[in-house]
């Protein structure tokens, strides 16, 4: 309920909180506040006072009433510093009133709501880690994995090793790869099997002397494979010598 009361004194600690000019002294009463309008501007801009819990239309009601039946008409400057401070509550409650856009929780808040559920994909994390571990040992295994890779097949005396060794010396002298796009089919491994048997000869000879031309690190590659699997095949031999590895035709052995 807001109330008109006896004109303002001019030593109210509430007289000045607008200005020089002490706004007519409109009491005010309500659960939420009780005092003068001056008194509840300035808690409001102090923020002492939530507004939401303060109607204003009674308050607005009897500011209207107090300058249509009193005297405050002639007290022009009064009026509008109640008018003032009454446009200042309703544009502060306006503002309060309106929606305001969810705040984003922060990342931990969310992680925060979660309960464990890692053991609902523990069967595929152990599948997954044991198809990694046999990969590791057929194609990704490291140079300090420990012991000798094997081979599938025989090659004499040479170990795994051994052609490691050939292969590293060949990348060492490739050239870079160039990123233009193929123009072409890729060549066939037989195709590069047939290249590599007609480089060899029937006496054995070092990688270099084999490989003389220019070449890439994917021709390498590529070549390399080709010659495994002509040694597979019976149809390339690799032998291990004093002067080092050798390749030539024929059956594979020492």
């Amino acid at each position: 309920m807001a109330k008109r009361s006896k004109p303002a004194k001019t030593d109210d600690p509430g007289a000045t909180a607008l200005g020089f000019v002490a706004p007519p002294d409109i009491h005010i009463e309500c659960d939420a506040f009780k005092g003068s309008l001056a008194m509840l501007f300035q808690m409001v801009k102090d923020r002492k006072i939530d507004l939401l819990g303060v109607p204003l239309a009674p308050i607005c009601k009897a500011y209207f009433q107090h300058v249509l039946e009193t005297s405050a008409q002639h007290d022009l400057e009064s009026a509008a510093t109640a008018m003032t401070a009454l446009a200042y509550l309703l544009e502060r409650k306006a503002w309060q009133l309106l929606p305001k856009p969810d705040e984003e929780p922060d990342e931990e808040d969310l992680l925060d709501d979660l309960d464990p559920y890692i053991q609902e994909f523990r069967p595929a994390i152990d599948e997954l880690s044991k198809l990694k571990d046999e990969r590791n040992q057929i194609f990704f295994r490291s140079g300090d994995s420990g012991g000798d890779y094997e081979l599938p097949f025989e090659i004499g005396e040479a170990q795994a090793s051994d052609l490691a060794s050939v292969l590293e010396r060949l990348l060492e002298r490739a050239k870079p790869d160039t990123v233009d796009p193929p123009t072409g089919p890729r060549r066939s491994l037989s195709e590069q099997m047939i290249i590599v048997m007609n480089a060899l000869d029937d006496e054995p000879r070092p990688i270099e002397e084999v490989v003389t031309e220019e070449f890439t690190r994917s021709e390498v590659v590529w070549w390399f494979l080709a010659l495994l699997e002509l040694i597979r095949l019976g149809q390339a031999r690799v032998l291990k010598r004093k002067a080092g590895i050798l390749f030539a035709r024929g059956e594979s052995g020492s």
